[in-house]
């Protein structure tokens, strides 16, 4: 029997095919992931829907539609911040556009404006923004909006326009917010000379490059005044007021207010 055993051939024991199975399996699942992104694309959750601006304030949210390239429509997955970026460049008084997606079909945009500091007064009666970068935004008019902001009635000298933006830009929004009209009032002996007129009905003088320091202390300076007097406040290195009913009596203020 031993003998018979050793001459019967053993039968190899057969492995699954495991390989050929997982193969099948990976086929499968990409097949059923075309097709749903296919199903997907075709669907109206794959389009823009919706387009929502927020943080405008110079430009219309359909001025800010118009310039970001984005249609109602078009593939929601194709909207990339970097080519609403480009292609809002016209748009100069914006700063940055950021976009958010929120399924199905949102799209917002995040508008981030240069700030405005003043107003240029232009000779048609235009009202424009000047920007705190220095530069006066004739893309919009704000000749029948509320005036928040100071108004530039003369200024022949538009070179220093930048310079003036930034030294508005630095000052408090309460300071900001007192000073009615800006005009530039040159010397031959300094051509940065500015002349102010405020809101409490007073009168500064002082020069662009000390505007963003010394206007700061406005607030403080008009305490030491005398109550219900109004007149001229020179702002230099040495704050003094000069009543406008009495202009031969100068009162010499502590300096920084």
């Amino acid at each position: 029997m031993a003998v018979i055993e050793e001459r019967i051939p053993h039968v190899k024991e057969q492995r699954p095919r495991r390989k050929g199975n997982r193969k099948l399996v990976v086929l499968l699942v990409l097949f059923f992931l075309i097709v749903l992104i296919v199903l997907f694309i075709r669907s109206p959750y794959s389009k823009v829907q919706e387009i929502q601006v927020y943080g405008n304030d110079m430009y219309t949210s359909e001025e800010i539609i118009a310039h970001s390239g984005l249609t109602l429509g078009m593939q929601f997955l194709n909207v990339w911040e970097s080519q609403v970026q480009k292609a809002s460049k016209p748009l100069e008084g914006v700063k940055t556009i950021s976009v958010e997606r929120s399924f199905p079909g949102v799209i917002r945009l995040h508008v981030t404006e240069f700030k405005r500091v003043a107003f240029w007064n232009g000779q048609d009666g235009s009202r424009a923004p000047l920007l705190e970068n220095g530069k006066v935004l004739r893309q919009v008019d704000f000749s029948k909006r509320m005036v928040d902001r100071p108004l530039i009635s003369s200024w022949p000298n538009p070179e220093m326009l930048p310079d003036l933006a930034k030294a508005l830009a630095k000052l408090s929004p309460a300071v900001l917010g007192e000073i009615s009209d800006i005009a530039l009032t040159p010397t031959i002996y300094d051509n940065q000379r500015v002349t102010l007129f405020m809101r409490d009905g007073n009168e500064v003088r002082s020069v662009v490059y000390k505007l963003d320091t010394m206007l700061n202390w406005y607030p403080t300076i008009v305490q030491e005044l005398p109550k219900g007097v109004k007149g001229v406040l020179s702002l230099f290195e040495q704050p003094w007021f000069v009543p406008y009913s009495n202009p031969g009596a100068p009162i010499q203020l502590p300096a920084g207010g």
